[in-house]
């Protein structure tokens, strides 16, 4: 997400920049426990811990669309393990929102 934002904020889409920014605080503040100008807080759950944050429909659109963008560039790169771990969680999302009647891509 920090990356889309920061793509997004120099290329011109500044509601996709502003969207990406919220699903980010929206993970800090449900996942890690992140509180601005508190040092030490915030910590990300351990690697096998599943998680599941509360996001709205157009955030987790955009976490979609954010994996397959990402994806993409790593594939361009080389990086093809990791494009292939963000298209496989790609993946479980869209699964997930299938499931309760939202089509995405």
């Amino acid at each position: 997400m920090d990356n889309d934002a920061s793509v997004e904020t120099v290329n011109g889409d500044r509601r996709r920049a502003d969207l990406a920014r919220s699903i980010r605080r929206a993970g800090w503040d449900q996942i890690a426990h992140w509180t601005p100008g508190v040092p030490g807080s915030g910590s990300w759950p351990p690697p096998d811990k599943i998680v599941n944050p509360k996001l709205t429909i157009a955030q987790w659109l955009l976490t979609v669309d954010v994996l397959e963008r990402w994806a993409a560039s790593g594939d361009q790169v080389g990086h093809h393990n990791t494009a292939a771990q963000e298209r496989e969680l790609r993946y479980l999302i869209i699964s997930r929102l299938q499931a309760h009647g939202v089509q995405a891509h």
